[in-house]
């Protein structure tokens, strides 16, 4: 079977490649739904909003220092573990998840993505030559013209609402933004019903235009 276009749903770091599939190729994509991160250069937030959005990604810059990278590679879990406990209410990660995938964090592979991943992010680091061509457009920002919904917590630890608003302008398909009360990071744990909704509705709005 052949699936010629899709409902494409991101959550965090599945946001960024969501936003990236659908500004690189926007006709295979009926509907957006993406979770938690933004879109976009954020060059319209205030002085003051700016440093806030700053604040809450301190991690991704310590990452970026010797000192920090070092400092995670020797125990990848202590920064895992605090972000499962800062970006969403406690109990969001339960024990028992905790238990089932701190042991998948301790591999060499874990570590390298997740900083080359953020320092990359920061243009501390160059990607792969296969991609420079397609990265060097997505670097421009460019808008993207799929119908779009993106949901943030009021709560969450490490994305701030006023970035949500200022990616409005790149959506001129056009772009709904829920900021959904006591939620944090972890959306689809926290408010699985309103990503459902999300979905079902870019998926019942095609069925009802065959």
């Amino acid at each position: 079977m052949s699936i010629e276009e899709a409902v494409l749903v991101g959550h965090d770091w599945g946001a960024r490649a969501a936003h990236a599939a659908a500004a690189i190729a926007p006709g295979r994509i009926r509907g957006l739904v993406t979770l938690a991160t933004a879109y976009g250069p954020r060059s319209t937030l205030t002085p003051s909003e700016a440093l806030d959005d700053a604040a809450v990604a301190w991690y991704r810059y310590w990452l970026c220092t010797d000192v920090g990278a070092s400092s995670f590679a020797a125990d990848p879990r202590a920064l895992i573990s605090w972000a499962w406990g800062h970006w969403s209410a406690p109990g969001v990660i339960t024990p028992h998840d905790r238990e089932m995938l701190l042991p998948l964090l301790d591999n060499r592979q874990f570590v390298e993505t997740v900083i080359h991943y953020y320092r990359h992010g920061a243009t501390e680091a160059i990607g792969s030559a296969v991609y420079a061509d397609l990265q060097a457009q997505l670097d421009q920002w460019p808008d993207i013209n799929v119908p779009t919904i993106f949901l943030v917590g009021a709560n969450d630890g490490c994305e701030t609402v006023p970035a949500a608003h200022a990616s409005e302008t790149s959506f001129p398909a056009g772009i709904e933004i829920k900021v959904l009360n006591n939620v944090g990071h972890f959306v689809q744990r926290e408010a699985p019903q309103a990503v459902a909704d999300a979905i079902s509705f870019f998926l019942w709005r095609d069925l009802r235009s065959v």
